[in-house]
């Protein structure tokens, strides 16, 4: 064979190999578009086209928490692959700035991403709930960057969802890994989802012996089932609020304090009432009811707020205040209004918010009656500016006004849309304090007039991943000038920064209005790391925060970000910083096999407690760190208080209910009891009686109690209740040893399955 023609034999195979494929992607990109039009033809469209889609939210679930740091440490951004951008033009917006796919959609990915990680957990979100919720908002964003294509917009939101439908299995977390964190103001397509909030007791001041030995704080758990919602006191005793009685005068302590005068007829049927049985929430009828929003105001007073639309068409907004007290004793309005003429024991008052996403604030110069206001950042008929909207959340409606329903709102002129910095403002947490708003306002155009050519080339082809570029708003929010005039925005300080998306969501460190330190969690292949940002400075940049345990620097395995971490500063003379974090693994068995396992339970014919018992069982652990409130950066966390905890369900056996049966690796979209754990929301508060903080996840099963771990005085935990449950058919033990290892805590969590079932728990056999 001569050289020559084994350099064309050459040439000839590598042309056999490389001009299909150039073959396949050149026909690829340029009918791509009307082969997703076809396979995506009948997807969702909105009616409002002028307004953005809902921003992730963040709820403050205890009164000390300050936040609660979700992702599991690994970022926030549209994870599409950088060839990605070949598929979609490279538009410009009105102001002549490019925006590639991964920067013009973040906004949509970010709510994304933590649906994928979270969404099973916190709302039963399956995959396709989160990829049609970013479709959606993905056409919202491109209306709103190029209003004038809208069918372009269309398309392209199809391929965004082409994109996740293709790739994201892997990334979306099943019953194995999605961990409870609340990130969603407007949960429609939720069927069911349980939210608990701390609060301070409603009832201590009002008879003190009464509630002596009760704990000063109380766990509230919402079970919202399509909107329909009840309330349940956790850890309340059987105190009655209502005793039987004929005489609609016949008012105890509690009703009176929440100003009953007479005994309402739904009541007066019910005959009795404690304070711990499970009562009606009557909200408004006719809307998608979120989590509420927990608020602290100036007086120490704990609100509970919810702020819901109505429909995705339009963004009228109800807006419900109350407290704990109201919720445990009566909500029963007389008409089912959104609106003083329901006659509610709770304040509700509907108005258009010109925004997806309000968010509620204080506003410390206004009097207590009349000091809460919904507030949002809008786009809607400003163009090229953000603006900021306000309404009051308890002042009624003047009907004789002819606005008087709707936000009144303020263009930020400062912040435009077409600059870049402004649709950004919509892609992180959204930062409340009391008169102050801070958002982070990622760049989603980029600039052009700086860049080489060959730079926009690369950038058009492997795109910009991490979208580092970006400015910090904080809006100092001040009181009307009249009693019905908007709020007074002004943008106090703006800090650029360029720090990678990889570092969100980024969460306050503290409470206080002048201090801008956030934290985050970085995670790496094995570790998590703690990091933090100064934005008072100049220049931000990100920092590593030390942390302690038995006098020595610890690294912690990347399974303790897997569950969200909570940020707390205490309420006490000299306030301390505490860093909350756990992490949960069910203990499966090696030599257990699922494929011969039944569909079904035991005969039906059987007695009910001869079925044949089962077990499963999970780690539970956690971890705290603290340090003075007001130390200096550098000071390190150290480690106070520590427990691992093992947690054993026995039940008796039925593949149809999640709490009857165990959890299977191969089937992970099927919960179980040792699953819905896993998962579950983390609490902590001054819960656990005369011992001061607790810690506490809900039970999900059998409307159990919640495991509460109290201090033991020796920075270890022990379960308030070691065994709960029915014998014979639901039982639940936790037993708790000290976690005091730093190669333990660096290391993956172990958790050895127990198998034991005693007499005490299943006394019945077959």
């Amino acid at each position: 064979m001569s050289r020559r023609f084994g350099i064309g034999l050459l040439i000839a195979c590598v042309m056999a190999v490389v001009v299909p494929v150039l073959l396949v992607l050149g026909i690829t990109s340029y009918f791509h578009r009307d082969m997703i039009d076809s396979i995506y033809k009948n997807v969702e469209d909105i009616a409002d086209a002028t307004e953005m889609p809902p921003t992730v939210t963040s709820f403050q679930s205890s009164p000390e928490v300050v936040s609660t740091i979700g992702g599991s440490g690994e970022g926030l951004n549209c994870s599409l692959p950088g060839l990605a951008n070949m598929f979609f033009d490279d538009i410009k917006n009105q102001g002549g700035r490019h925006g590639l796919v991964l920067q013009r959609f973040r906004q949509a990915c970010v709510f994304h991403d933590l649906c994928y990680r979270h969404g099973l957990a916190t709302y039963g979100y399956n995959q396709n709930d989160c990829d049609r919720i970013l479709q959606n908002a993905a056409l919202r964003l491109c209306n709103v960057w190029n209003p004038i294509d809208r069918k372009r917009c269309q398309t392209e939101s199809k391929m965004v969802l082409a994109g996740v439908s293709l790739g994201g299995s892997d990334a979306y977390r099943a019953w194995d890994r999605s961990t409870y964190f609340e990130f969603e103001p407007d949960p429609s397509r939720s069927s069911r989802f349980l939210v608990s909030r701390v609060v301070d007791h409603p009832f201590k001041s009002v008879d003190r012996d009464k509630y002596k030995d009760d704990p000063d704080q109380v766990i509230l758990t919402f079970d919202n089932v399509r909107s329909n919602l009840t309330v349940t006191c956790l850890n309340c005793k059987d105190a009655p609020v209502l005793k039987p009685t004929n005489d609609r005068y016949d008012l105890s302590a509690e009703l009176r304090s929440v100003g009953i005068k007479r005994i309402p007829d739904d009541l007066l049927k019910r005959g009795s009432s404690n304070l711990s049985d499970t009562n009606a929430v009557w909200l408004p009828p006719r809307r998608r009811h979120a989590a509420p929003h927990l608020l602290v105001d100036g007086a120490g007073k704990n609100r509970l707020i919810w702020i819901t639309r109505n429909n995705s068409g339009d963004t009228m907004t109800c807006m419900v205040m109350g407290d704990a007290a109201k919720l445990l004793t009566h909500t029963l309005p007389e008409r089912d209004l959104c609106s003083e003429e329901a006659d509610s024991q709770l304040s509700m008052v509907e108005a258009d918010m010109f925004s997806t996403s309000p968010l509620p604030m204080e506003i410390p110069a206004r009097s207590p009656k009349d000091n809460i206001f919904a507030t949002a950042i809008t786009v809607k008929s400003f163009r090229r500016d953000l603006g900021f909207c306000s309404r009051s959340a308890s002042r009624t409606i003047d009907q004789k006004a002819g606005d008087d329903d709707k936000a009144k709102c303020i263009r930020l002129d400062d912040v435009k849309i077409f600059e870049g910095a402004g649709l950004g403002a919509f892609q992180n947490f959204a930062i409340v304090r009391p008169g102050q708003l801070v958002l982070f306002a990622r760049d989603v155009a980029l600039a052009t007039a700086t860049t080489s050519a060959w730079t926009r080339f690369s950038q058009n082809i492997w795109g910009v991943k991490h979208s580092p570029s970006g400015v910090m708003l904080v809006i100092d929010v001040a009181a009307p000038s009249s009693e019905k005039g908007p709020l007074a925005p002004k943008i106090r300080k703006k800090v650029k920064f360029n720090i990678e998306d990889r570092f969100d969501p980024m969460m306050p460190i503290t409470r206080r209005r002048d201090d801008l330190r956030f934290l985050s969690l970085e995670t790496t292949d094995k570790e998590v790391g703690v990091r933090m940002i100064d934005f008072a400075k100049e220049n931000p940049a990100v920092g590593d925060v030390r942390l302690e345990m038995n006098g020595s620097k610890v690294n912690l395995h990347r399974s303790w970000a897997s569950r969200p971490a909570l940020v707390l500063e205490t309420r006490e003379p000299s306030p301390k910083t505490k860093l909350v974090f756990s992490r949960g693994a069910i203990a499966a068995d090696p030599h257990e096999s699922f494929d011969d396992e039944p569909d079904i339970a035991e005969p039906s014919n059987r007695p009910f407690n001869a079925t044949k018992p089962q077990t499963e069982s999970l780690a539970l652990e956690t971890l705290i760190f603290e340090r003075d409130a007001a130390s200096s950066a550098d000071k390190p966390f150290v480690k106070t208080s520590a427990a691992t905890c093992m947690v054993k369900y026995t039940f008796r056996r039925h593949e149809e209910f999640l709490c009857y049966r165990k959890f299977d690796p191969q089937r992970p979209m099927r919960a179980s009891p040792a699953a819905r754990m896993q998962a579950s929301q983390l609490l902590v508060g001054r819960f656990a009686g005369h011992d001061g903080y607790g810690i506490a996840f809900p039970e999900f099963c059998a409307s159990g109690p919640p495991i509460i771990l109290r201090q033991n005085g020796d920075g270890t935990f022990v379960p308030e209740e070691g065994s709960t449950g029915g014998a014979g058919t639901f039982t639940r033990q936790v037993t708790c040893k000290p976690l005091d290892s730093n190669a333990y805590v660096g290391g993956p969590i172990k958790s050895t399955p127990d198998m034991t079932i005693s007499a005490a728990d299943w006394p019945y056999q077959p």
